[in-house]
């Protein structure tokens, strides 16, 4: 495939049009305060960045399975997917005990003075740099992406720079890469589905906000959550600590909101993880 910016992707699906038409709608109403961003400088600074946000993470081994958080947030012009993932990393700080094994990698202006951004190069190198901390036998990785998305494709994009796209063969060749062994991968995003059969294996458990076919809901610049991102971690996991009994709480909260929306199904998905099943207990039960 040919690197192209997401906005030339997804116009040329149709999709970005309808998305800027209600971000359109939603300026008119309120029109937040623009932000430069110096792009060279920030792009001269992600090293500096990226070895700060890693000197932070927690070398010291422990005596039980531990949960590692990496939060990547993908698409810069709406903020809805950076207070989406700054929420995520809190949540899991707090109930997860993943304070001191959390980074997150955002795409957006507000935050790309003091966090590293959200492209393939920092994120490959923040999951080698813990693939050198993690215990590979029993630790976990849990890797939530969130942006917009088609079919193959999740949106990688801040304006003013040129990032690549990511694919669900690259992010398995970088998950590979790293020799990371147990993982758990969330990909919210339209059409994210087809992240599954690339990923998922029995060590790999991947969970989707929609199917491969299909969009998912909340993508917009006003809103704290997307519909997934709110059932999932707002709602569900604050109940659960099992992963795979809050997806199928979240995917039920989810078929409510989309019914009374009069939406068309969204079909969250899961697949993998067959083998990680005493690693997912242990780390829940020393949280």
């Amino acid at each position: 495939m040919m690197v192209q910016t997401v906005r030339d992707r997804l116009l040329g699906l149709g999709v970005l049009a309808g998305l800027l038409a209600g971000a359109l709608a939603a300026s008119a109403i309120a029109q937040p305060r623009r932000i430069e961003v110096d792009v060279e400088r920030a792009y001269y600074r992600q090293p500096e960045l990226v070895s700060r946000a890693l000197a932070e993470i927690d070398t010291a081994r422990a005596d039980r399975p531990q949960l590692y958080f990496v939060g990547f947030a993908g698409y810069g012009a709406e903020a809805v997917f950076k207070r989406e993932v700054l929420a995520v990393r809190e949540l899991f700080d707090e109930r997860f005990g993943t304070k001191g094994r959390s980074i997150v990698l955002v795409n957006h202006a507000s935050t790309v003075e003091e966090v590293p951004l959200a492209n393939l190069t920092n994120l490959d190198r923040v999951l080698q740099h813990l693939s050198g901390l993690l215990d590979k036998n029993r630790d976990v990785l849990f890797l939530f992406l969130t942006s917009h998305g088609v079919k193959g494709v999740f949106a990688v994009d801040m304006p003013g720079f040129g990032f690549n796209n990511l694919t669900p063969q690259g992010l398995k060749a970088m998950l590979d890469r790293s020799g990371i062994k147990n993982r758990v991968v969330v990909v919210s995003a339209c059409h994210s589905g087809s992240f599954i059969p690339a990923l998922a294996d029995a060590n790999t458990l991947v969970i989707t906000a929609a199917h491969a076919e299909r969009t998912s809901f909340g993508c917009e610049d006003r809103r704290q959550w997307t519909y997934f991102g709110d059932a999932f971690f707002n709602h569900a996991l604050r109940e659960e600590v099992s992963f795979t009994k809050a997806f199928e709480r979240a995917k039920r909260l989810i078929r409510q909101w989309e019914r009374k929306e009069r939406l068309t199904p969204s079909l969250p998905q899961v697949a993998g993880g067959a083998a990680l099943k005493a690693s997912l207990e242990a780390v829940a039960s020393a949280r």
